[in-house]
């Protein structure tokens, strides 16, 4: 019956016995095969990512990068012009108004403003070359999502060599794909993977599909989780690629120069304080809106290039170091020559000046951990020139250029009104050798302001004034070649360029 022939007949009884039992048994295992394959089929088309979060070897989340864009990709951006209504530019485009509404955040349709740039519907923009300038807390997969272009087109139109070295300050060329040579910042909150979660119980959390989670962070099939890995949520606030437990740090302006003052804004995802240091100075943090903020002051002789941001912090737990390098651009300052008459040439002695700067230094770094201020700063006298300004190296008689010009100059005759630029609490007013007549004001948070050679003094100590207000008068007290007002700003003892804060708030500055 097989076909099978045998010289004994108790063998082929054996193998007919066999043989019928072999292809049950194969055709069982065809079977098996058949549907295992069929199942392997449907996971396939029907795909089930590996989402648990595994406490071995961690896989990298992948880069944010936009793989296969088109020109459709690209958005159609209009600026508004004058006379324009939402009406006439959804009827130039072909679309409706609810559209750009929805599009485009817009709430109110009958208000726009001139410039406002506004996406349209179906794509079709062109791809802009612009300048990026790096910020503290930069990645490239973070510039990339910003621009919707691709970390190799950076690292490409950049040469760099290594894309992990962002230099804060330093400007980078940027293909944007945004339909704009601004970036479409990139919003969410932060999500740190705890040991065991799968995206299905981090989607439920958040009340969205796997689907959205995958596609914000651009993972890919199979799904790997590990333990601190960091997600972008959905959320309305700017994202940042950080490491944990950090959720946004920033630091304005960037990039910074000798002599300038800079606001950094820190948030964490873990309770407790930050700390930290940069060019060579403690950061001094306070609480602020959502999270801390510090002041810190880079004087004129703070050296230019590279410097190092190292942001800490502890609570329940020690918080996992921030490095970034920033640099620090040269303010381009000169030298001053001073003739000093030779009845003050005594004052010039390099020990008078040593023994003032050390007790002015215990008053300038006393810190009070909320502001008295709100806004830009006005000037402390009107009508007057501007005899000295801020930073320059000085020479006096002839001598050693050994200090720089800690403030600015400002001429007026004895008794010129001299107001408050900002509202301050009075911490010392008296009489210094070098100085003259002296008053200083703590503006709060590690900033404050000095006023030398003073004829009068209106204030007393404890006194909280408030801007505009007559704080005392002009005069020729201390070394002083002439009727004038030296007015320092200083933050934690660094002296600055009080000018930057008559243009803005750094405090309202700093991104948040």
């Amino acid at each position: 019956m097989w076909g099978i022939t045998c010289a004994s007949p108790n063998w082929t009884s054996t193998i007919n016995m066999i043989r019928p039992r072999a292809r049950s048994l194969a055709v069982r295992s065809r079977t098996k095969r058949s549907v295992l394959f069929l199942l392997l089929l449907v996971l396939t088309l029907i795909p089930v990512p590996k989402t648990w979060a595994q406490s071995g070897e961690a896989t990298p989340t992948p880069p944010l990068e936009g793989a296969g864009q088109t020109d459709s990709d690209i958005p159609l951006i209009h600026v508004v012009q004058e006379g324009e209504t939402l009406f006439f530019i959804a009827e130039e485009y072909g679309t409706t108004i609810e559209t750009l509404q929805l599009l485009n955040g817009i709430s109110d349709p009958s208000v726009l403003f001139v410039g406002q740039q506004l996406v349209i519907p179906g794509g079709g923009g062109d791809t802009i070359a612009t300048i990026h300038t790096i910020r503290v807390g930069d990645t490239l997969p973070g510039i990339a999502a910003d621009y919707n272009t691709t970390v190799d087109s950076l690292v490409s139109a950049n040469g760099l060599i290594n894309p992990y070295l962002l230099v804060v300050g330093r400007p980078i060329t940027v293909i944007s794909r945004t339909g704009s040579a601004e970036p479409k910042v990139v919003t969410g909150d932060p999500y740190t993977v705890r040991s065991g979660d799968t995206l299905l119980a981090i989607a439920a959390e958040y009340g969205i599909s796997l689907a959205e989670i995958i596609s914000a962070n651009q993972l890919s099939y199979p799904v790997y989780l590990h333990p601190g890995q960091r997600l972008r949520m959905p959320g309305e606030d700017r994202f940042q690629d950080l490491p944990d437990p950090w959720r946004r740090v920033d630091m304005y302006p960037v990039p910074v120069s000798q002599g300038q003052s800079a606001a950094i804004y820190v948030e964490s995802i873990l309770p407790g304080m930050p700390f930290g240091w940069f060019a060579d100075q403690t950061l001094q943090f306070t609480a602020f809106e959502n999270g801390y903020l510090a002041l810190i002051g880079l004087d004129a002789f703070t050296v230019p290039g590279r410097h190092e941001l190292l942001l800490e912090g502890a609570g329940e737990q020690p918080w996992r170091p921030f490095t970034q390098q920033v640099r620090v651009q040269s303010g381009g300052y000169g030298i001053q020559y001073v003739d000093i008459p030779e009845e003050l040439a005594h004052l010039l002695a390099p020990e008078v000046r040593a023994r003032e700067d050390v007790f002015l230094a215990g008053i300038y770094t006393q810190f009070t951990d909320s502001a008295y201020w709100d806004g830009p700063f006005t000037l402390p006298i009107t009508g007057t020139i501007v005899s000295a300004p801020y930073g320059d190296s000085r020479s006096y008689n002839q001598g050693p250029v050994e200090i720089f010009h800690t403030g600015i100059d400002f001429v007026g005759p004895i008794g010129t009104p001299i107001y408050a630029p900002a509202a301050g609490k009075v911490i010392y007013s008296d009489t210094l050798q070098l100085r003259g007549n002296t008053l200083i004001l703590d503006h709060g948070l590690g900033l404050m302001s000095g006023y030398y050679h003073l004829s009068s003094i209106h204030v007393e100590i404890g006194d909280v004034v408030e801007e505009g207000q007559h704080i005392a008068d002009g005069g020729s007290t201390g070394l002083s070649s002439g009727p004038h007002l030296h007015w320092d700003v200083r933050i934690m003892n660094s002296a600055v360029d009080g000018m930057q804060w008559i243009e803005e708030d750094l405090a309202q500055s700093v991104p948040r």
